[in-house]
């Protein structure tokens, strides 16, 4: 997670003036309305044997211009990047980008973390929701040559900030901000600040989704591997579980079932909740396309809703 002083950058950086309520534009859709960016295979990383985490990356949003489609074409680019490094990751993007439009002033410290989102992106089976927020902005001017040849470049600086939720507990996992510098003789600035700022974005934009993939997968990697019961069928003695073929769950997986915790309520003002006390184990003996049937293999208060981890 960000220090404080990477919270201070942030809110200066995204027009800290903008705080406000953000609405969603997230409209209930169902799995077939998303386009996959995954490989049939995936390269593990080295010990891996958990299942695959599935990863919704919605439009970015631009925060000189929400109304542009640019962010959408930027979250397509940071998608495919990621999809391209070696995890064991799944990365989809929605068919329909307008309706997981954000809609709003821009949030403070860059955090888009709207419930709303989190719900329709865990009803598709995703374990994260990846948002982001991009910005160009002035930053300075460095003098050029020598006297009586010399000129000034105008200094721009691109940012793009990354959240990564966690959709089970609706935990903000990361916020992680990347910026570039970029140089443009003071005389040769557009007047059109769109055409200045995809000037800019063309030559810093590489490097930053770059990085902020890689942020990305290491953190989601690093995280533990997160689903939820779906149902209990006490006459059978079995639990159906998120998860299935699609992730790659087999026969004879354990996974630990928690009750939960308390709500959490951080500075950002987006709760969310921890995992309580582990109340048992349960054993997968039958795995379909998108779910997975187990069986407890301990007495215990199993609820429709209760989170599991990979065990």
């Amino acid at each position: 997670m960000w220090y404080i002083i990477n919270l201070f950058l942030v809110s200066l950086l995204l027009f800290c003036s903008g705080c406000g309520p953000i609405k969603s534009g997230a409209k209930k859709v169902s799995e077939v309305s998303l386009d996959t960016l995954s490989a049939a295979k995936y390269k593990l990383l080295p010990k891996k044997k958990e299942p695959k985490k599935k990863v919704l990356i919605i439009p970015f949003e631009c925060a000189w211009n929400p109304k542009s489609e640019f962010g959408s074409k930027v979250s397509f680019k940071f998608a495919k990047n990621l999809k391209e490094i070696p995890s064991n990751i799944l990365v989809y993007l929605p068919k329909k980008p307008s309706s997981w439009k954000v809609i709003g002033p821009v949030p403070r410290f860059g955090i888009i973390k709207n419930k709303d989102l989190i719900r329709d992106a865990s009803s598709l089976g995703m374990h994260y929701l990846v948002t982001g927020i991009m910005d160009v902005m002035k930053v300075g001017q460095k003098p050029i040559g020598v006297w009586p040849f010399r000129h000034y470049d105008q200094i721009f600086e691109s940012v793009l900030v990354i959240n990564v939720i966690d959709t089970v507990t609706g935990a903000l996992v990361e916020s992680h901000m990347e910026s570039a510098k970029f140089n443009i003789p003071t005389k040769d600035i557009p007047k059109n600040q769109d055409k200045l700022f995809m000037i800019v974005l063309k030559h810093t934009l590489h490097e930053i989704i770059r990085a902020q993939t890689k942020m990305v997968t290491k953190v989601i990697e690093k995280d533990t591997w997160k689903g939820k019961i779906l149902q209990v069928y006490k006459n059978l003695g079995k639990i159906k579980i998120s998860g299935g073929k699609d992730v790659g769950i087999k026969k004879g997986m354990l996974f630990k079932v928690f009750n939960w915790g308390k709500e959490i309520y951080p500075l950002s003002g987006h709760p969310f909740y921890y995992l309580g006390k582990k109340i048992g184990i349960i054993k997968v003996v039958s795995v379909k396309d998108n779910y997975s049937l187990a069986i407890p293999l301990n007495k215990a208060d199993y609820k429709r809703g209760l989170p599991i981890t990979f065990d």
